[in-house]
């Protein structure tokens, strides 16, 4: 009977510290995304702010700006609903390093081909962060949270295919704007 007893014992601990190190890794997998997507967000304003000749990109921009504002507030919940805050020494390193980013990119001649590079790779770490997300959601056991990462997972899918589209259309009105001598870094 003891033997059967401790044999329990060890398993519901062992579980247990399993659940909670899968939680501790969801929890902070939680608090990166929102400090990414803060900064995702941040960056999006300055394009926006300085784009002028590429109408069709400000305005993906500008769509996309609305939804990452969202996916920091579902973030936010998140947390909270998990008894966390997010990580205010993440959300100020990762928002000086997408300021210093956007400050060197914005000294180049190529600015507008730099930020879009930048905004597809951003789009597919994110794809990649929501995709890890919803895993761990899941092994977490928190399948109440997966129908909210899912949006945010399409929302990232969809901005990355509208930056992908802007690629060719951007880098030949770049060009032009250069033969021309006309201003074509944003």
């Amino acid at each position: 009977m003891t033997t059967a007893t401790a044999g329990q014992t060890g398993t519901t601990k062992t579980n247990s510290a399993t659940a909670e190190t899968v939680q501790s890794i969801y929890v902070t997998a939680l608090r990166n995304t929102h400090a990414l997507e803060k900064q995702a967000a941040q960056m999006i304003q300055r394009q926006i702010e300085r784009y002028e000749n590429y109408p069709e990109l400000t305005q993906a921009l500008r769509l996309h700006k609305s939804e990452t504002d969202q996916q920091v507030t579902r973030l936010s919940d998140l947390l909270h609903g998990h008894g966390e805050d997010r990580s205010l020494l993440k959300d100020v390193v990762t928002q000086t390093v997408g300021n210093v980013a956007a400050l060197v990119h914005s000294v180049t001649g190529d600015e507008v081909l730099k930020n879009l590079y930048t905004d597809y790779s951003v789009e597919t770490y994110e794809i990649a962060a929501y995709t890890s997300l919803i895993a761990l959601a899941e092994e977490a056991g928190h399948s109440r949270d997966i129908e909210t990462l899912r949006l945010s997972l399409k929302e990232e899918e969809r901005m990355a295919e509208a930056v992908f589209q802007q690629i060719v259309p951007v880098t030949k009105g770049y060009v032009a704007r250069e033969v021309r001598g006309e201003k074509a870094d944003r």
